[in-house]
């Protein structure tokens, strides 16, 4: 992805409230279960061997923030897990307790997922072990390892698998819940390199996960996100890094409608060897980028046609820097809302420009072309539902002061939802925390298979602190 990466998600306690998130039956830990499980938390804080921590300790504040400053939530307590036995005993306890789980990975959610009010948190950033086998192309990661742990590692080999910009983001919050890559026109997105995972499930479980292995829930994580369990190691597909070749065309605060129609057009027949983003930054306007992997005579060749396309656009080029850390996102307070673009027509285009116009100073919006390999896998062979070519785009708005807050909000409330005519679908980890309502629209025809699976194996919904997938009742 482009330009501006400090995108992440925010919504108001009223907006909480209309999606029924904050009152809905059975999401919120009962009052009297938390207190019952209060009682018991010494014990399992002796049977962790990692750190365990509640409100009385010092360095809880520290351990519950997370990136997006928003989310400011108070878990009943967090557990720094040192091993798997650490995480079954958490979610049995927690499962005993009914208490939720929150996962916590690299807690770069947008929206805050990996810490919950009233919550038990696991926290996996002590399982980040980075296993490479050059030989088979396959890489092995804990499910707390950071994108930064699994590049440089891979690098080190020659290899590559799709993952995001950033080096701290959490490879598994990534990977579940499908991945906004870069090569995924090649390689497809991150979740299409997932060929193994390990689970404990909500009965405490550990299960292995492959196209033999519980194949089922090895479907589900693949674009479900944690809403099945906590996976607490991932084995991702590898490949070769290609040599690749970068344009970049700027377009300032004029006929921006015009060139966001224009890179419509060209989404439509762009080669699988190209990734293509276009921005409107708050403060300097549009842009759009590209990337050719393959040679300097490929790259020229498609670049021929991106300078035809825009004759008089400023236009600059660059050469690709191999590096793990990736763009460093401060915390911040953000806002954001999300839609998966099948194409940019004059109608679409004209409530784009609208919305970058008024977002002018404070408001960004984000698309990244999904082509190729990515696109051409079927709907439902895996639960990612972003396939077909487009654009998953993102809207995003920060403030630093307490009283620009609402303006930042009001305007991704407002531009987020003019798009919805044209996407029902989304990237669930670009979307604020949302309604049962919408989850169903975005996964489409996979939610009642994902509904079902998560039915059978989490029918309590512990792991509800995500874009959550309701459990399907056995008829």
């Amino acid at each position: 992805m482009i330009g501006n990466a400090r995108v992440a998600a925010a919504w108001s306690r009223r907006n909480l409230l209309q999606a029924g998130l904050a009152v809905a039956a059975g999401m919120a830990a009962p009052a009297l279960a938390a207190e019952a499980a209060a009682g018991d938390l010494a014990g399992l804080s002796r049977q962790v061997r990692g750190r365990f921590l509640t409100s009385a300790d010092a360095g809880y504040d520290d351990a519950r923030r997370v990136w997006n400053k928003v989310y400011d939530r108070r878990p009943l307590a967090m557990a720094r897990c040192a091993d798997v036995d650490d995480v079954r005993r958490c979610v049995e306890f927690a499962r005993r307790h009914a208490l939720p789980v929150a996962i916590r990975g690299g807690g770069h959610s947008y929206a805050g997922w990996g810490v919950a009010d009233g919550a038990l948190q696991v926290d996996l950033g002590m399982l980040d072990t980075v296993t490479i086998d050059a030989q088979r192309r396959i890489a092995s990661v804990g499910g707390g390892t950071r994108i930064r742990q699994l590049l440089a590692a891979s690098y080190a080999q020659g290899l590559i698998t799709p993952m995001g910009a950033c080096g701290e983001v959490g490879v598994a919050g990534l990977a579940l819940a499908g991945g906004d890559t870069a090569a995924r026109g090649l390689f497809g997105t991150a979740c299409d390199n997932i060929i193994g995972a390990q689970m404990v499930t909500a009965d405490g479980d550990v299960l292995e996960l492959g196209p033999d292995r519980n194949a089922d829930l090895f479907w589900a994580i693949r674009g479900g996100g944690g809403n099945f369990g906590v996976v607490t190691r991932l084995d991702l597909q590898l490949h070769p890094i290609l040599p690749s070749h970068n344009l970049g065309f700027r377009f300032g605060w004029t006929d921006i409608g015009a060139a966001m129609r224009m890179f419509g057009e060209l989404m439509r027949t762009a080669p699988d060897h190209v990734r293509m983003g276009f921005e409107v930054d708050p403060a300097t306007g549009a842009a759009m980028g590209c990337r050719v992997y393959g040679s300097e005579a490929m790259a020229a060749d498609y670049f021929a046609t991106l300078h035809k396309a825009f004759p008089r656009a400023e236009s600059r080029s660059s050469p690709t820097r191999l590096d793990p850390v990736g763009e460093v996102w401060e915390t911040t307070n953000l806002a954001v809302d999300a839609a998966f673009l099948e194409g940019v027509d004059d109608a679409l285009a004209a409530v784009l420009e609208r919305a970058a116009l008024a977002g002018r100073g404070f408001g960004a919006i984000l698309m990244g072309l999904s082509n190729g390999k990515a696109a051409r896998i079927g709907m439902t062979e895996t639960a990612y539902p972003l396939r077909g070519t487009g654009l998953s785009s993102m809207i995003s708005a920060e403030w630093h002061r307490p009283e620009d807050r609402d303006r930042a909000v009001n305007w991704v409330t407002e531009h987020g939802a003019a798009l919805r005519p044209w996407a029902r679908r989304a990237y669930v980890n670009y979307l604020p925390p949302s309604s049962p309502e919408r989850i169903r629209d975005v996964y489409g025809v996979n939610y009642p298979r994902l509904a079902a699976i998560k039915g059978r194996v989490d029918p309590d919904n512990l792991f509800r602190s995500n874009q959550n997938i309701l459990p399907a009742r056995p008829a």
